[in-house]
């Protein structure tokens, strides 16, 4: 009996327009009905279990299982990033557009016209999936901070999509400098997403699971890309690790099972299944 579903959003949960639907909200009400959990499994800084349509009661592993809230929306769990890490890379690229992400706002050295031009080249649909995982704009990002700023602040993840290939390429090099403490798992190759090592989503859900007093045997996963493979991994194991057919191969190749495309509700489906 599966007792925790987790899932991803984008090309996992969401529609194929990266938002929720009445079939997306039906099966999650169904799901709690049934006396079973639900939890986003996400890349996205969701500091509510009410965002995007969610109607709460959900659980929330976000910023790639650095921050965990419980299904009455509060913070469960925060694995924060070596701050000597932190502080080294706002030192060494001050003026790169990097997203420091705390747990009650997001710090950027630049201003936020420089931050929103920074995914000004992308195509419109990776724009809104931008916005929609609170990597631009509202009152939750604090702009034009001094390294120094941020090097005070609590980080548990750094975000950045860089345009420039060498600024990139350097950028991706120092971090590999820094492997023993941290880890980069983007949800696509063009992002930069980095949190302490051995945060990612796998163990965030394991951990929930136990907060929960659910079995690992009884909890199923959903992902699509980069950041859901360890977390496939770990459950495939198990039997109950899927990846959407519109996902990476990688992702596929991870999960072991294969089930429709995200654009068809295929887990919300899926989770309906597995309840009867």
């Amino acid at each position: 009996m599966i007792k925790l579903f987790a899932a991803d959003l984008d090309g996992t949960l969401l529609n194929a327009l990266h938002v929720t639907d009445p079939v997306i909200l039906h099966s999650l009400r169904r799901v709690r009905e049934a006396g079973r959990h639900f939890s986003i499994a996400t890349g996205r800084t969701l500091r509510s279990n009410n965002a995007l349509g969610f109607e709460g009661n959900v659980a929330v592993v976000c910023a790639n299982g650095s921050l965990v809230l419980d299904e009455e929306g509060r913070l469960a769990r925060v694995s924060m990033m070596p701050r000597e890490f932190v502080e080294a890379i706002v030192r060494e690229f001050p003026k790169t557009p990097l997203d420091y992400i705390g747990v009650e706002h997001t710090y950027h050295t630049g201003s936020e016209d420089e931050h929103a031009a920074s995914y000004g080249h992308m195509p419109l649909w990776r724009k809104v999936v931008m916005r929609g995982m609170s990597m631009t704009g509202g009152p939750e990002h604090v702009y034009g901070c001094s390294p120094q700023d941020i090097a005070a602040q609590d980080i548990c993840k750094i975000n950045a999509h860089i345009k420039g290939m060498d600024e990139a390429r350097a950028l991706r090099e120092f971090i590999d400098d820094w492997s023993d403490q941290v880890i980069n798992a983007p949800f696509n190759p063009s992002m930069i997403e980095v949190t302490a090592k051995g945060v990612n989503k796998g163990e965030a859900v394991a951990w929930l699971a136990d907060y929960l007093g659910v079995s690992q045997d009884e909890v199923a996963v959903y992902g699509d890309s980069g950041n859901d493979i360890q977390m496939l991994e770990r459950f495939a194991a198990r039997g109950h690790a899927y990846a959407t057919s519109n996902g990476s191969d990688e992702a596929k190749r991870a999960a072991g099972n294969v089930i429709g495309p995200c654009a068809l509700h295929a887990v919300p489906r899926h989770m309906l299944r597995s309840l009867r």
